[in-house]
């Protein structure tokens, strides 16, 4: 069985010289990223990986994740805006020995692919907020729904 934390990057500046791809995280976005980590590790949820999206705004989620748990991050393009279900599932399946996935995207990827994963319908993610999903099956449909996660709760968790 394989725990899947899917999650939404932090609130990133609106516009970037080098374009979306290149947009960072604002000071308050990188500050809530932090609590909202912090907020995971406080609920028993620390990921033994984080895959992300090679985008700026999800790297700096992904390491404010990976700093507060010391798991690894690796780069997918697979969750690069535009992400699929089964790109994520593909992406997740190449980490066998994870027991514990964190996967740092984008909206709508994100809800798709929790819908599809658990058929729990549509679930708006908020910045930087997350959801759990237990993994009996590495397959659309092979998920339940554990938790829904907001920013607000993550902070909460982490005592901010």
């Amino acid at each position: 069985m394989t725990t899947l934390i899917l999650m939404r990057h932090g609130v990133a500046e609106d516009h970037a010289p080098g374009g979306d791809a290149a947009r960072a995280l604002t000071a308050r976005g990188r500050e809530r990223a932090a609590q909202a980590a912090a907020g995971l590790v406080a609920l028993g949820l620390a990921p033994d990986l984080v895959l992300c999206s090679p985008l700026v705004r999800c790297a700096q989620t992904a390491q404010e994740v990976a700093g507060a748990t010391g798991c690894p991050v690796q780069h997918d393009d697979r969750l690069a805006p535009g992400m699929t279900t089964d790109a994520l599932l593909d992406a997740v399946l190449e980490h066998p020995g994870a027991g514990v996935v964190l996967a740092c995207s984008h909206q709508p990827g994100l809800s798709y692919a929790l819908a599809d994963l658990t058929g729990c319908g549509m679930i708006a993610f908020r910045r930087p907020g997350a959801a759990v999903v237990r993994m009996d099956a590495i397959w659309a449909g092979g998920g339940e729904l554990v938790a829904v996660l907001p920013p607000r709760v993550l902070r909460a968790a982490s005592g901010a």
